[in-house]
């Protein structure tokens, strides 16, 4: 059994055949999905299908592109929407250096409001960062986290020490299959089993079986076998070990199982 911890099947690319996708998933072992906001718009759509579907949990956030022009009711918003049912993180949020669609100073005080936000109501944090490595640590330290995940992880063994020292999960997605990443392999095979999730980010980085399709979470099971073959243990131990991870995280309670066939 395998939980993705950080889906978008709240995004458009799913909107026609969410149920189809759900079912996939459900025949490969997933007994939980978590569908990760990126706005307001998108973490409401988490939130309602966390409503409607059993498998399915949310959370509620500002990704650091998204940060520009936000005003004190949208953060308001922000707030009244992670008390919902089912919420289970404040994310994604961080800093984007990559993109370059807002300055850094706005990402940075998002961020650092955001962090207040998870710390009211204490919740973990779901944390992007690209090409701001440096600058994503000074935060996280300065701020005391402990509690959260470095989502889709692709940084050196050096930033993964770092980020395992603040107490903080690090996860892999897709990219960890593909032919000419053994750097990050390589940085899987040294962190601890106890400190890592699985994730599919779909619809982006499918693995390597499925690149140039749509991802989703019935793919995840690509990355698990990756991920236990760098690991030397059994998919049944990788998939054990990293839901519970996700279960101690999330504070997921009551997950279903998966049906006998």
């Amino acid at each position: 059994m395998f939980i993705d911890t950080h889906s978008h099947l709240n995004f458009s690319p799913f909107e026609a055949d969410i149920k189809e996708v759900i079912s996939r998933a459900k025949e490969t072992g997933i007994i939980a999905i978590i569908n990760v906001g990126a706005d307001l718009s998108t973490s409401k759509r988490a939130i309602e299908l966390a409503q409607k579907e059993d498998l399915c949990y949310a959370t509620v956030g500002i990704h650091p592109t998204s940060t520009n022009n936000l005003q004190d009711k949208d953060y308001q918003k922000l707030e009244d929407l992670a008390q919902k049912k089912k919420v289970v993180a404040i994310g994604e949020v961080g800093l984007d250096w990559f993109h370059n669609q807002v300055s850094r100073k706005i990402q940075k005080e998002s961020f650092e409001r955001q962090i207040l936000l998870a710390e009211r109501l204490g919740l973990p944090l779901i944390i992007h960062n690209r090409d701001a490595n440096s600058e994503t640590l000074a935060i996280l330290k300065e701020k005391k986290i402990r509690k959260g995940v470095m989502h889709c992880f692709s940084g050196d063994i050096n930033f993964a020490i770092s980020v395992l020292s603040l107490g903080l999960y690090i996860s892999f997605t897709g990219n960890l299959t593909y032919k000419k990443n053994e750097s990050l392999r390589t940085v899987a095979k040294e962190i601890p089993l106890g400190k890592i999730l699985l994730e599919t980010d779909c619809p982006y980085l499918p693995p390597q079986p499925k690149r140039g399709k749509r991802n989703e979470p019935g793919f995840l099971l690509y990355t698990a076998e990756e991920l236990a073959k760098i690991k030397g243990v059994s998919l049944q131990e990788l998939g054990e070990t990293t839901t519970k991870n996700a279960q101690d995280l999330f504070k997921l309670q009551r997950l279903p199982r998966r049906q006998k066939t």
